[in-house]
């Protein structure tokens, strides 16, 4: 037997282990959303999450792998809500429309939870040169996820305008602005307000050429 198959209390080594990572990342998320990156030591991650270092050591090797790993948990948390609201577009799609229910299920995604939000666009800001490096695959990552949504979202005629790499960044630069200023608000409007700021920009970079 392998030792991912091998069963402690009736439950695999895996799942033990998918569990004890999952308790470090809400942790990181919890306590770098409410105090700060800045201000959070590892033995704070450790202490919110209930684990040793020991088992912390298991799973990363640094209080930085731990941010990276939240950040992209979010990431790809928020992408695949975009996706989910993507795969319900019709065959005809308005783009006011489409580009709302998008922006809308990406940003309930992350904004649902103020932590995840400034973990996602403020945390992880100006941490290291490699989180920086990561942020920028991470928003190419994006721009192409923009380039494969242009067809549900505004027909197969749409495009994006000038250049995708610079258009898809601009939205992306704007949504994190505004998700950050959001953060800063008492109180924070509804994420309906930035979606309906948001739109106008993100339905300005889509041309359809006629049929």
């Amino acid at each position: 037997m392998t030792i991912e198959g091998r069963q402690y209390g009736g439950r695999a080594v895996t799942e033990r282990k998918a569990e004890r990572r999952q308790r470090f990342l809400d942790a990181a998320i919890q306590i770098f959303g409410e105090r700060g990156y800045a201000n959070c030591s590892l033995a704070d991650v450790c202490a919110a999450a209930g684990l040793s270092k020991r088992q912390f050591y298991e799973e990363f090797q640094t209080r930085e792998d731990v941010l990276v790993a939240a950040y992209d948990q979010i990431q790809d948390q928020s992408a695949a809500a975009l996706a989910a609201a993507v795969r319900t577009m019709g065959p005809d799609p308005d783009p006011t429309d489409t580009v709302t229910r998008a922006l809308t299920a990406f940003l309930n995604s992350i904004g649902a939870d103020p932590f995840r939000a400034k973990v996602a666009f403020v945390e992880v800001v100006g941490v290291s040169e490699r989180m920086e490096h990561h942020r920028r695959d991470r928003r190419h990552g994006w721009v192409d996820t923009i380039r494969l949504a242009i067809g549900p979202l505004a027909g197969s005629n749409a495009a994006i305008r000038g250049n995708p790499e610079l258009a898809g960044s601009a939205l992306i630069g704007a949504i994190n602005g505004l998700a950050h200023e959001w953060l800063l608000s008492d109180p924070r409007p509804p994420v309906g307000d930035l979606v309906e700021l948001l739109v106008p920009m993100a339905v300005s970079l889509i041309v359809r050429d006629p049929l």
